[in-house]
């Protein structure tokens, strides 16, 4: 988005994808291991990231962190009823794998980016593992997302086109974030700048349940590890509801809770995050999962 722009973590650059439906941002990392490639949520960017890719757990590790269509620093769609959609992020996610080299990463998502990660699993997109946060595997449809979701705190906010810059602004102060640490300036300048357009219409596309993979059919069907990371103060949903679905391979074979902690987890409590990434990855990279 032009007149828009996020201070470049030390040692990363940016990278500019192009695409006929708009390009797409991402700061790349070098280093050794599996590469690690982050996604973030609704009404926020790749800076969301910036204090856990901080982390020395993480260090030396090859990784990766795109801004989704609409959001930091890539592109605002020039069709959004066909690119915001979480089919099309999908989409954009395997994309950026491909532009960037990314020899099957390991793939995070937050939140939305969680439900885009599950869905790119569904569309064959090459990831050796998954990790969630933020996300219960639902839909498409609207039986499940009512199920999974608390509605009311969604819809003040997470799918709704033009909520105020003051309902905006408590949302990611208290809710995105959660209440153990001040929010930095970027952040809300990253939730104001993410696409109004973006959140009604992924949301209006996936409960119409005209396209997509059905997310509960991915994990249980998925033979890759997967890893669930989750704070028990999840104010979006019921934490306890992603221990009780069933998964094809699970890491540790149930979600791994850091207490105390909300929506963001790797925000609030960044060093028992990466700790959770660095044990996952060494499973992996190991044989052991």
């Amino acid at each position: 988005m032009s007149g828009y722009a996020e201070t470049v973590p030390p040692g990363a650059e940016l990278r500019r994808i192009s695409r006929q439906a708009g390009d797409i941002a991402a700061w790349v990392k070098p280093g050794q291991g599996i590469p690690l490639l982050f996604v973030h949520g609704n009404t926020a960017s790749k800076a969301s990231f910036r204090s856990l890719l901080a982390e020395p757990a993480l260090a030396g590790r090859a990784w990766a962190a795109m801004d989704l269509p609409g959001a930091g620093e890539s592109a605002d769609a020039a069709d959004p009823a066909a690119a915001y959609t979480i089919p099309a992020f999908a989409r954009a996610v395997g994309e950026t794998i491909a532009a960037l080299y990314l020899d099957r990463p390991v793939v995070m998502g937050w939140s939305l980016g969680g439900h885009i990660v599950i869905e790119a699993a569904g569309q064959g997109v090459p990831m050796r593992g998954m990790i969630i946060t933020g996300t219960p595997p639902c839909g498409p449809g609207p039986a499940e997302m009512a199920e999974s979701f608390n509605m009311e705190a969604l819809g003040e906010v997470a799918i709704a086109e033009n909520p105020s810059r003051e309902v905006l602004a408590g949302y990611i102060g208290r809710k995105l974030y959660g209440e153990s640490l001040p929010v930095p300036d970027e952040l809300f300048e990253a939730g104001y700048r993410f696409d109004a357009r973006a959140r009604s219409n992924f949301a209006n596309h996936w409960l119409s349940a005209v396209e997509g993979h059905h997310a509960r059919t991915v994990i249980v069907q998925w033979p890759n590890p997967a890893a669930v990371i989750q704070g028990d103060l999840e104010p979006f949903l019921d934490p306890k509801l992603l221990d009780r679905l069933t998964w094809r391979n699970l890491w540790r074979g149930k979600g791994q809770w850091i207490s105390g902690t909300g929506h963001a987890p790797f925000y609030e409590r960044p060093a028992d995050y990466a700790a959770l990434i660095a044990a996952f990855m060494d499973d992996l990279e190991g044989g052991r999962i």
